[in-house]
C-alpha cells in the first residue's frame, strides 16, 4: 500500500498496527514520528529507536521493564505512554508508542528565544520549572528517576502547559551499556555531578537536570559548557556555579543556585520539594533516598522531610501568557507582537505622511524635507517589518511538530549493516529519515543473496541524505559439464553444414 505521496506506507511493527507518517524529531536513540494506530483509529507518537538497541538482549529486558513503569504513570504533565514493543526475536526494532502533544519542545522555543537575544521572564520560568518538577515528583515516588531531563524532553502545549517525555528510557540504555556513537545515555550539558563520576542516578538528580534547564531558560545559555562532553562533565565536577543576574526575583535565583549544588544532600531531595520551593512553602533540607542495591527499579522511601507536598499539577494563579507573546519574554518583543506593532507603525506611517501631502499641497508647499519624520520614519518601519517578517517565518509555533533552525542529522555505521538482509536494511534507513538507493551487486558465488555488503554514505549524515546500499544478487545459475561422446541426432559443423548421425558421412 502507499500513503497519499506515492511512497510505501512504513509501519513500526510487522503486525501493520502503527503507521508512521510524519517524522517529527531525530535524537541519538533514534526517531520520532506522527503516527496513527490502526486498531484504535487515533493519533499517536512513536518512537522508533536504532535497530542496535534490538540486539541487545539485556536492553530488551530492561526496556520491556521501564516501559512498563513509566505506563503506569498518571500525571497531566506526563506524556502518556501507550504501548511499546516487546518481541523477544528483535524481529522489529524497539518502539514506543506515546501520546500525540500538539505543541514544541522547550529547546526549539529557548533557540528561537537566543536568535531574537531575548530570554524567558523570570515568572514563566517559575510556572514551567514548578510544572516539570510536579510532574517529576510522580515518578519519584514511583522510583523512577528520569536521568535525561532537558530542553528536548520537555513538550510545551500552546496553552504552556509541560508534558515530560521519555521516561525509563535512558535507564533501559544506560544499563545496558551501549556506548555506541549517539546512544550514550544522559546528555552532557545537563548531566549531574554524580553521574559523571558515574555514580547511580537518584531523584536530586533529575532536580540537578531541571536547574540547568532553569538557569538557560533564564540566561540564555547554559552555566556548564565546553568544546568536548568529557570537558562538559569535568566543568559539572569542578567548576562553581555562575552566578545569575542580580534583576531575577532573589527566591529564584536562590533555588536554582541550590539545584544546581555538586552534592545531591546539598539539593532538594526530588520533584516535590523542588515545586514545593517554587511555590514559596517551606521546606526542610532535603534528605536523598538511598539507591537500590540493584538495577531493579524499586520504589523509594519516604523521608519525613516531605510528608505531604501535593504532586497534582497546579492552576495558575494569574493568566499564564503563550510564550508566542511578547508578556513571556524579557527583550525584545515576541514574534506576534513584534508584527502587530509593524502593521501599526505602517499604518500610522502611512497616515502621516498623506496628511502631510495634503497639507503641502494646500499650503502649496510642496516642499517636505524639513521634517524629520518623513525622512526617518520610513527606514525604521521597513526595518522593523522585515525583522517581524524573518521572526514570524520562524517563530510561529506549529502544532504538529518541533521546528528547527539547523539540519537535523542521523550517524550511519556501515557495519551496523553490513551483512543484514537488504529489506531490513532499506526499512531501518527509511525510519532514520534517509533515502536508500538500492544497487544490485554481482554475486561471485560465494556470498548470500540479498546481503548488504556496503553501505555510502557513511558518518554524520543530514536527514534526507541519499545513501546506496549495495547488496548481493542472486549467485550465478551452475550448470552441469557432461561429455559428449557423440552426436545423437545432428551437429553444425563451423561452415554451417548439417551431418546427420543417421545416414552416415555424404
Amino acid at each position: 500500500m502507499t500513503d497519499q505521496t506515492g511512497r510505501p506506507e512504513q509501519y513500526a511493527d510487522s503486525a501493520q498496527r502503527y503507521r508512521l507518517e510524519q517524522r517529527i524529531a531525530t535524537g541519538g536513540m533514534g526517531v520520532v514520528w506522527r503516527a496513527t494506530d490502526t486498531r484504535l483509529n487515533r493519533p499517536v507518537a512513536v518512537k522508533v529507536l536504532k535497530h542496535e538497541f534490538a540486539d541487545d538482549p539485556q536492553f530488551r529486558t530492561r526496556f520491556d521493564t521501564e516501559a512498563r513503569n513509566a505506563a503506569a504513570l498518571q500525571h497531566p504533565g506526563i506524556a502518556g505512554v501507550f504501548d511499546y514493543s516487546s518481541d523477544p526475536d528483535g524481529a522489529d526494532a524497539p518502539y514506543l508508542v506515546m501520546e500525540l502533544v500538539e505543541g514544541q519542545p522547550l529547546s526549539t522555543l529557548l533557540a528561537q528565544a537566543r536568535d531574537s537575544g531575548r530570554t524567558l521572564d523570570p515568572e514563566v520560568v517559575r510556572d514551567l520549572v514548578t510544572q516539570t518538577a510536579d510532574a517529576l515528583a510522580v515518578a519519584h515516588r514511583a522510583g523512577i528517576v528520569h536521568r535525561d531531563v532537558k530542553p528536548a524532553n520537555l513538550l510545551i502545549t500552546p496553552d504552556r502547559r509541560v508534558k515530560v517525555t521519555d521516561f525509563g528510557i535512558a535507564r533501559a540504555a544506560d544499563d545496558a551499556q551501549i556506548t555506541r556513537t549517539g546512544a550514550v545515555m544522559g546528555t552532557p550539558q545537563y548531566l549531574s555531578p554524580e553521574q559523571a563520576r558515574g555514580n547511580p542516578a537518584v531523584p536530586a538528580s533529575d532536580v540537578y537536570a531541571l536547574g540547568v534547564v532553569a538557569f538557560e531558560c533564564l540566561v540564555g545559555r547554559r552555566p556548564f559548557e565546553a568544546e568536548t562532553p568529557v570537558a562538559t562533565a569535568l566543568a559539572h565536577l569542578q567548576q562553581p556555579v555562575p552566578d545569575l543576574p542580580e534583576d531575577l526575583p532573589a527566591d529564584l535565583r536562590a533555588i536554582v543556585t541550590r539545584s544546581l549544588a555538586k552534592e545531591p544532600s546539598e539539593r532538594y531531595a526530588d520533584g516535590a520539594v523542588l515545586a514545593a520551593a517554587l511555590r514559596g512553602e517551606d521546606v526542610a533540607p532535603p534528605v536523598v533516598a538511598p539507591a537500590p542495591e540493584d538495577d531493579a527499579t524499586a520504589v523509594l522511601p519516604s523521608t519525613p522531610a516531605q510528608p505531604s507536598i501535593p504532586v497534582v499539577a497546579p492552576a495558575p494563579a494569574a493568566p499564564t501568557p503563550r510564550l508566542d507573546r511578547a508578556e513571556a519574554y524579557r527583550g525584545e518583543p515576541a514574534p506576534e507582537e513584534r508584527k502587530s506593532r509593524a502593521w501599526i507603525a505602517a499604518v500610522l506611517l502611512v497616515l502621516v505622511l498623506v496628511a502631510a501631502a495634503l497639507a503641502a499641497v494646500a499650503l502649496l508647499t510642496g516642499d517636505d524635507e524639513d521634517d524629520p519624520a518623513a525622512d526617518d520614519r520610513p527606514s525604521r518601519t521597513a526595518s522593523r517589518t522585515s525583522e517581524a517578517t524573518t521572526e514570524e517565518t520562524s517563530s510561529e509555533p506549529t502544532s504538529t511538530a518541533p521546528t528547527t533552525t539547523a539540519p537535523e542529522m542521523v550517524t550511519i555505521d556501515e557495519s551496523d549493516y553490513v551483512g543484514r538482509p537488504v529489506s531490513e536494511v532499506e526499512r531501518e534507513l527509511q525510519l532514520l529519515g534517509l533515502a536508500p538507493r538500492l544497487i544490485e551487486d554481482a554475486n561471485p558465488g560465494d556470498q548470500d543473496e540479498d546481503d548488504v555488503l556496503s553501505v555510502n554514505p557513511t558518518g554524520e549524515l543530514e536527514v534526507g541524505s541519499a545513501v546506496d546500499v549495495h547488496y548481493w544478487g542472486a549467485p550465478p545459475a551452475t550448470t552441469p559439464t557432461t561429455e559428449t561422446t557423440a552426436p545423437t541426432d545432428s551437429t553444425t559443423t563451423e561452415t554451417g553444414t548439417t551431418e546427420s548421425t543417421e545416414g552416415g558421412e555424404g
